[in-house]
């Protein structure tokens, strides 16, 4: 199948980083490798204007980043949104009919595998028929006799009849499901529920002691 959008040509898109980015960088690294120890206010002072110029090549970095990336990302959004209004209608009739033959293909599959337990049935029957036969001939060596090879064969032959199901087309059963009581589902599967890092957060300021959680603290300057 050929290309169902337009590719949007970006060949002429240069990407790299501004000589004044390297340059501020290069000033900034090298202060902040000088900063050993911190065992003064001189040495404070020096450290926090070091961090500071870190910080804001950080800080810029990530808005250039941003900015150089939305065209982009726009694009991105406008090839996303034209092809799913594109496909929308498609989604909703090939969803349609995947349902009803799913349903048709799980249909013929019992009606399949019902017949051949039928005939599983059926044959041992037969098969005790002649073993029976055979016991009370007393030869044990004698085959299975023409009558009842035919009927065993007639027994495979309409199982494949009972079994219409579309041959290459596969079925997948979905379970979908609805929270309709978080209580109860708590309660009975509290296996069912992981911790929620943000609400961790949230009550580790009001305390630190909750049972389950290891706390500690890191001091960072900002």
């Amino acid at each position: 199948m050929t290309e169902l959008i337009k590719k949007p040509i970006m060949h002429d898109a240069e990407i790299g980083i501004v000589s004044q980015a390297h340059l501020m960088k290069k000033d900034a690294m090298h202060a902040a490798r000088s900063v050993e120890t911190v065992d003064d206010l001189f040495e404070a002072q020096f450290a926090a204007k070091a961090q500071k110029t870190l910080k804001s090549i950080i800080n810029a970095m990530e808005e250039s980043r941003k900015k150089a990336k939305a065209p982009m990302l726009e694009i991105g959004r406008n090839i996303d949104g034209i092809a799913k209004d594109f496909v929308a209608d498609v989604v909703v009739e090939e969803q349609r009919i995947a349902k009803l033959l799913g349903a048709y293909q799980r249909v013929e599959r019992d009606k399949k595998v019902a017949a051949q337990r039928q005939a599983m049935i059926e044959e041992n029957k037969i098969m005790i028929e002649q073993a029976q036969k055979a016991a009370e001939s007393g030869d044990f060596t004698q085959s299975i006799d023409d009558a009842a090879l035919a009927k065993i064969n007639q027994l495979r032959e309409e199982v494949a009849d009972k079994h219409d199901a579309v041959e290459g087309v596969k079925v997948k059963t979905t379970t979908k499901f609805e929270i309709v009581d978080e209580a109860e589902l708590l309660a009975a599967r509290p296996d069912l529920f992981s911790p929620d890092q943000s609400k961790i957060r949230q009550a580790l300021k009001l305390t630190k002691t909750i049972p389950g959680l290891k706390t500690w603290e890191e001091t960072k300057a900002y």
